[in-house]
């Protein structure tokens, strides 16, 4: 059982890795944000942030790593955290996809608060300049969102076929 784990985590953090850096060209347009939230329902909160830590991480060594992967790592446990704690409550699609949404935007608010203290600016300023970048995350998660649960969902019912078999 702790192998068939540690291999999914593994294939899961690298599919996050690879959709990071396929969507580079496009800032904060990713699906990963949605790929952890689709882990909460799918796998469980402690896996969905085993892969965004993981994921953040990794793309660290590609993209750049600093003292703001920390940060990221962070951000997405507490908002996972969050999306877990509504999901038990909320579950249409469409009332979770909302959810979702707002949680990336305070992605977006967690993240400016952790780089603005760690660059020494004032903290408003800092995210009011990158709130596009923060909207364009927002909405690109809430549309991969149901993209992504859809695929999980044949995923996870053909995951359940095999294991009875």
């Amino acid at each position: 059982m702790m192998t068939k784990r540690l291999t999914r985590l593994a294939i899961l953090t690298a599919l996050a890795c690879v959709l990071r850096l396929v969507f580079g060209a496009f800032p904060n347009v990713k699906p990963i944000a949605a790929l952890f939230f689709v882990l909460i329902l799918a796998y469980g909160l402690a896996d969905a942030i085993i892969v965004s830590s993981l994921t953040m991480v990794v793309t660290g060594f590609l993209m750049g790593f600093s003292v703001i992967i920390l940060g990221q790592m962070i951000s997405y446990a507490l908002i996972l955290s969050l999306g877990a704690l509504v999901f038990k409550w909320i579950k249409p699609i469409f009332l979770r996809t909302l959810v979702i949404f707002g949680l990336t935007m305070l992605y977006g608010v967690l993240i400016s608060i952790f780089s603005a203290r760690l660059f020494g600016s004032p903290i408003l300023p800092f995210w009011l300049s990158g709130l596009t970048f923060d909207l364009a995350h927002a909405v690109s998660t809430a549309l991969f969102f149901p993209i992504l649960v859809t695929i999980f969902k044949n995923i996870l019912k053909h995951d359940t076929e095999s294991d009875a078999t």
